[in-house]
């Protein structure tokens, strides 16, 4: 199989578009997740009263240098598997020149992939991101202040826990992103096929939205879970496990836990992956042209 970049730069400048529009809102959501006080407004509001704007950046940093990284293994995996899922079943089929009755399970299962393959680079980012998130060292003493910044906490973790403590979670987010991944894509995908394809700006915007919200509400309960496990004490933590902060969780503040953020998380997710897949759809078109005159011979060109 022929691996195509495209899908990997396509992925990376869509990553970095999701994050600028999406980060603040997420910062309100995981604070939902793992402090007492839940309601958006309160945190918004305890936010810039202690914070100021700063504050819904917090953790920032490092998600935005790896987003691209993040999104192009995503995107990468979730395009090449997909071809390679689809020429299989075509060499299977030869009689079928168009797309394989698998369609949709070729897109889902690709996102599957997709989404457990970005783990090994999301857990980390995801666990820094959090630990600064859930830091206000003022209103919330639950979540005093303990690292300056994503640089000063990777070394902390390090320090006191190896390569190791990077993964913390890990087990959860791939709970959380394998499969709702590959609700995603398809949601996306399927989005497209009714307004025949891509090639209009807002069938991309309404696709991509629509795909964030369904995928993000399939997955609040696993997601809060992995924000309280993420922002725990990894030196002493209250959580042994995904069960054991499950039970807690229940036993603490009921049942109505598992749905916190979201609101904020469905107000987020329609604009954010909305503009992700919109970078996506727009730049892999472009690598492509690219690609294709880069690598195409000038003779052929005037054929």
């Amino acid at each position: 199989m022929t691996i195509s970049w495209c899908d990997f730069i396509a992925g990376s400048v869509a990553g970095v578009c999701g994050l600028l529009i999406g980060h603040p809102a997420d910062t309100i959501k995981v604070r939902q997740q793992t402090f007492q006080s839940s309601g958006c407004i309160h945190i918004a509001i305890q936010t810039i009263k202690y914070e100021g704007l700063h504050g819904f950046y917090k953790g920032m940093g490092f998600p935005l240098l790896t987003a691209g990284i993040m999104n192009s293994v995503f995107f990468g995996v979730y395009g090449n598997c997909l071809r390679a899922l689809e020429n299989f079943h075509k060499r299977q089929e030869p009689e079928n020149n168009g797309v394989s009755k698998y369609w949709y399970m070729n897109i889902f299962f690709a996102g599957v992939c997709a989404g457990t393959a970005q783990v090994a680079v999301a857990s980390p980012v995801e666990l820094v991101k959090i630990q600064l998130q859930s830091q206000t060292g003022t209103w919330e003493k639950q979540h005093s202040r303990k690292h300056t910044g994503p640089i000063n906490c990777i070394l902390h973790i390090v320090n006191e826990h190896g390569l190791r403590g990077l993964y913390h979670g890990s087990q959860i987010t791939m709970c959380r992103d394998s499969l709702s991944s590959g609700l995603y894509v398809l949601t996306y995908v399927v989005c497209l096929d009714m307004f025949h394809g891509p090639q209009q700006v807002w069938t991309v915007i309404f696709a991509g939205g629509t795909a964030g919200v369904i995928s993000w509400a399939s997955i609040i309960p696993l997601d809060v879970i992995k924000s309280r496990i993420q922002a725990d004490d990894l030196s002493n933590p209250r959580y042994k496990g995904i069960v054991d902060c499950t039970v807690k969780s229940y036993k603490k503040d009921g049942l109505h836990v598992f749905r916190r953020g979201f609101i904020t998380c469905s107000f987020r997710s329609f604009p954010v992956n909305a503009a992700t897949f919109l970078g996506y759809e727009r730049s892999l078109k472009f690598c492509q042209h690219v690609s294709k005159d880069f690598f195409t011979h000038p003779e052929q060109k005037d054929t």
